[in-house]
């Protein structure tokens, strides 16, 4: 089953979310937090960095 644009998760938390998509997440299917804020927000360039980590650590 493929999701539609319309059916992702509004999200208005962090424009720079590596997720966030003209204010849709492609990512989680909730997007009301208890806290207020997102946890697994974080930027491209965070994530990128990550799995450069990552594969450093699996080729080893």
């Amino acid at each position: 089953m493929r999701i539609t644009k319309e059916d992702l998760p509004a999200c208005n938390h962090h424009s720079d979310c590596f997720a966030n998509r003209e204010g849709k997440c492609i990512t989680l299917t909730d997007t009301s937090f208890k806290r207020g804020y997102c946890p697994f927000y974080k930027t491209e360039k965070q994530l990128n960095a990550e799995r450069k980590q990552d594969k450093k650590i699996k080729t080893r």
